[in-house]
């Protein structure tokens, strides 16, 4: 359900403990990767660690330091 969907974790997680605002859906990793790093919303593969939801969330993260320097 979640494959080819792009969305900021930051903003997922949020959603999820407030059920406030909507999760934006983004077309590509690129435009994700733009609008995570202007609203400074990382949420870094370290990060991933600390969590017992680890596999699911390595699953949803995106590569979006590469992404930045993508066209599409």
């Amino acid at each position: 359900a979640v494959r080819g969907r792009h969305v900021n974790i930051i903003d997922l997680i949020e959603w999820g403990r407030r059920h406030r605002n909507h999760v934006q859906i983004f077309p590509t990793v690129k435009k994700l990767s733009d609008y995570s790093f202007e609203s400074r919303k990382i949420f870094s593969k370290d990060m991933v660690d600390e969590l017992e939801a680890e596999a699911v969330l390595k699953h949803l993260l995106r590569p979006l330091e590469a992404a930045r320097h993508w066209d599409g």
